[in-house]
Parts: structure tokens; C-alpha cells; sequence
């Protein structure tokens, strides 16, 4: 079997190139790391709300009144600042050349310049007060003193019906414990509307009056006048009436107000 044999050139070729490979291999392990740490993207931790709102409302916005105005105003300008007189007046010392110098004559009226007696200060005339301004205090931002006036009040046009049925129904509950229905035959098909006047403070602004009395016939005939004096009596006796003051407006005349039954 024959066997390979190698010369002496290829034996040192083969040598060099493998210590070539290992050098190689060692300067690809030995060379740094150019790219660095891989990037690595951080975490967003989100949340998902559970609990959802159904309806939105906007919030309530309460008017105010307009601005406040001072009650008094004073046709005079306010006056100057005066400054106070100096009381001393300012003297120079006499040297003393000037004192040897002066003659008896000089002397003696000198003399009677002091003893003259000096003027009296007159007081000075006190200064009327000045008027208030017409700016109050909340005129910049436009706002009253009160968010409860006259001018913060809607029309009656402009309150719901909704609204309008609460006050009846109030006005009712309050007259409710006055209120004595007349006994007698038919007496319970009797109605009367009743129409009265309020001031601001729920008391009442004027007499009360029936407009007509319903369901008259000939066996209550003669309940229908008592039937009338009992429902003012009950208006008279319920007032002052409690309501709210923002729908004045509403409340300020009650027209055909229905007094039946057991209210």
C-alpha cells in the first residue's frame, strides 16, 4: 500500500497556513464589540377605565346680579393733600461783631419787636366729605353683591313646565292644612277658581278674589258663596307663602287656582 508523501516546501506551506488560521481566529475573538448593547424598547404600561359615565351634564351656571353702585355722589372734587406749615420760621444766629456794633436805639427796638405779640395760627375750615364713587367693589369682574335679585330672575315665559307644576303643587301642600271643604247635599261637585297676588316675601298683595264657582246646582246652590269664603279664608290663613325666590316671576300671581274636594 503505497503511503502519501509530502516534500519539505509543502510541509512548511501547510504549517504556515495553519498558524495563519490560528492568528486569525484569535484577533476575531479578541476584537471589541463595535454595535454595542442590542436596543432594548421600553414598556408602556396601560390602563383601561373600567367604569364609563352614561350621561354628562353640564354643570348648573348660576348668574349674578350687575354691578353695585354707591348711593351717594358728591358734585365736589375730591381736594388736594395739604401739606402743614412749619410753625417755626427759621432765624439766623447774630454774630458777635453785629451785637457790639448795635446802638442803644437799635437795642430798645429790637426790644419792642419781640414783645409785639406773634399771630395766631387761624384754624383751618374743615373739608366736607367727599361723595362715594360709582364704582363698587365688584365692578371689574362685572358681578353684584347678590346672585339672588331681581336681575338674575328668569321670566315667567322662560320657566318650564315642569317647574310651574312643582309651585302648584307646593302652593297646594301649604294651603292644604287651611282648607275645610262646606258640607252638604252635592257639595263635592263644587269647584272655585280663585285668582290672588304675592309680594317677594311670600305675603299676600291685595284681597284674594273668586273668579267663578263650578258644578252649582239646585241642591248646593247655597254652599256656593261658602264655598268661595273658605277658600280665601284658607289663603289668607296659609300666608306668607314659602316658594322659591329665582321663580318669582312664576309665583307672583297665582290665576285660576282650583279649590275642590279635598285639594
Amino acid at each position: 500500500m503505497a503511503t502519501a508523501r509530502f516534500r519539505h516546501e509543502e510541509i512548511i506551506g501547510l504549517g504556515v497556513a495553519a498558524l495563519l488560521h490560528v492568528g486569525l481566529f484569535g484577533v476575531l475573538i479578541l476584537q471589541p464589540d463595535e454595535g454595542g448593547t442590542p436596543y432594548v424598547p421600553e414598556r408602556v404600561t396601560v390602563s383601561l377605565a373600567e367604569d364609563v359615565g352614561l350621561e354628562q351634564v353640564a354643570p348648573e351656571i348660576v348668574t349674578e346680579s350687575r354691578a353695585a353702585i354707591a348711593p351717594t355722589l358728591s358734585d365736589q372734587p375730591v381736594p388736594p393733600e395739604m401739606q402743614p406749615d412749619d410753625p417755626t420760621p427759621r432765624t439766623d444766629a447774630p454774630s458777635e461783631n453785629s451785637t457790639r456794633e448795635q446802638t442803644p436805639k437799635q437795642q430798645t427796638r429790637n426790644q419792642t419787636r419781640s414783645n409785639t405779640p406773634k399771630p395766631k395760627n387761624t384754624p383751618k375750615p374743615k373739608q366736607t366729605e367727599s361723595g362715594g364713587s360709582r364704582l363698587g367693589d365688584n365692578f371689574l369682574g362685572g358681578a353684584g353683591n347678590s346672585a339672588d335679585t331681581a336681575d338674575t330672575r328668569p321670566p315667567a315665559s322662560q320657566i318650564g313646565r315642569q317647574a310651574k307644576a312643582s309651585l302648584l303643587n307646593s302652593i297646594a301642600r301649604q294651603l292644604r292644612p287651611y282648607w275645610d271643604a262646606p258640607d252638604g247635599t252635592d257639595a263635592e261637585k263644587l269647584s272655585t277658581m280663585v285668582n290672588w297676588r304675592l309680594n317677594e316675601d311670600g305675603s299676600l298683595a291685595g284681597a284674594p278674589e273668586c273668579e267663578a264657582t263650578q258644578g252649582v246646582t239646585a241642591s248646593n246652590r247655597t254652599q256656593a258663596s261658602t264655598h268661595c269664603r273658605y277658600a280665601i279664608r284658607a289663603i289668607r290663613r296659609a300666608a306668607p307663602f314659602n316658594l322659591p325666590d329665582r321663580y318669582y316671576n312664576a309665583w307672583k300671581s297665582v290665576r285660576k287656582f282650583k279649590f275642590s274636594g279635598a285639594l
